[in-house]
């Protein structure tokens, strides 16, 4: 008699960080003041999808990477993702990834994980979630969220769908999102690009006209590649980075006399390192006042390397003929802190 045909193994790996999503307070009605990152991983997908026969269908693995505040995420924890994303990416068996994550960096961390694994072949999807209610509240929406970022991670029609934020319903890409609003549950935005796709009656959607499908057909202006090399990126040098460039974001506004530049390149850290970057959150076009470029330029002249950006929620910068700084083609700030982190980290 013949034998049953195996049914091949799948597997999603949950890595769990922390953040509002795994936050719990003493009352189920406040979501306000509520400590963050107790909950943990397994914890939450046990009670978010395997309450009936979900669980028939493909084999979890947690991995409990943080349980911090994401407003304090760190470095080493970007690290810790990428090397345990980059040890699973080499199991066959491995469908996707989804990872839970505080709102307030979710965007910076989807940014790291997406210039980290570019290199990587054949990488399952990266769906990052998160919830604005804590895990107690009575209507919290993190399960919900969870549940979508699990459904995207193992619909084959997302696989190498790159790094994905998947939040309310929407699905959006790495390079793109950002989180816009403070009290909505759908707190984030693509804008001006369009989000990737989105659950319309608990079915999936894909939006092929969107600017960004996956991870290798986003269209990017040609001088990100020519002159930041983010697609040359290390993923040894990255694990081993123990010393990370130091770089800050300088705000435009009214009166901005460049003091702040001067504070930053008086100071030195205790362990000696100086400034390295800076990235202006400029105003409309990011544009900066007479005085801070003056500022600006004498940081440049101590070598410290600085790119444009705007304070504008949806900008696209462009670099006037005259600029002297680097333009970085739209980034938001903090994006564009991390591109200039990496770019300064692969230059040692």
């Amino acid at each position: 008699m013949q034998g049953l045909k195996e049914k091949k193994l799948i597997k999603v790996v949950f890595f769990g960080t922390g953040g509002t999503i795994s936050g719990l307070s003493s009352d189920s009605s406040d979501v306000l003041n509520y400590k963050a990152g107790l909950v943990g991983v397994s914890d939450l997908a046990q009670s978010a999808l395997f309450q009936g026969t979900e669980a028939a269908d493909f084999e979890p693995v947690f991995e409990q990477i943080a349980q911090i505040d994401s407003k304090d995420m760190q470095f080493a924890i970007w690290q810790k993702l990428l090397e345990r994303l980059v040890f699973w990416s080499k199991d066959a068996e491995v469908q996707g990834f989804v990872i839970t994550h505080g709102t307030d960096t979710i965007e910076e961390t989807a940014y790291f994980l997406y210039r980290a694994t570019r290199v990587l072949k054949n990488l399952p999807t990266i769906a990052l979630t998160c919830a604005m209610r804590p895990a107690s509240a009575v209507d919290a929406d993190g399960p919900q969220n969870l549940r979508d970022a699990t459904t995207l991670a193992l619909d084959p029609n997302w696989h190498e769908s790159g790094v994905l934020v998947v939040c309310a319903g929407v699905v959006h890409h790495a390079l793109n999102v950002q989180k816009v609003f403070v009290e909505r549950l759908d707190a984030f935005s693509s804008l001006p690009a369009e989000p990737v796709g989105r659950f319309v009656s608990g079915t999936l959607v894909k939006h092929r006209n969107s600017m960004a499908t996956d991870a290798h057909s986003q269209t990017e202006p040609e001088s990100l590649v020519d002159d930041v090399s983010v697609l040359e990126l290390s993923i040894d040098a990255l694990l081993k980075a123990v010393e990370w460039p130091w770089v800050e974001i300088v705000l435009n506004y009214a009166q901005n006399t460049g003091a702040v530049i001067d504070a930053l390149l008086g100071h030195q850290k205790p362990n000696g390192q100086t400034l390295a970057g800076i990235v202006t959150a400029g105003t409309g076009m990011g544009t900066v006042s007479g005085e801070l470029a003056i500022a600006l330029q004498r940081a440049q002249q101590k070598g410290v390397l600085i790119w444009q950006s705007s304070k504008c929620a949806f900008a696209q910068t462009k670099t006037k003929q005259d600029a002297n700084f680097f333009d970085f083609h739209g980034l938001s700030p903090v994006k564009a802190r991390v591109a200039l982190i990496l770019h300064l980290l692969m230059r040692r």
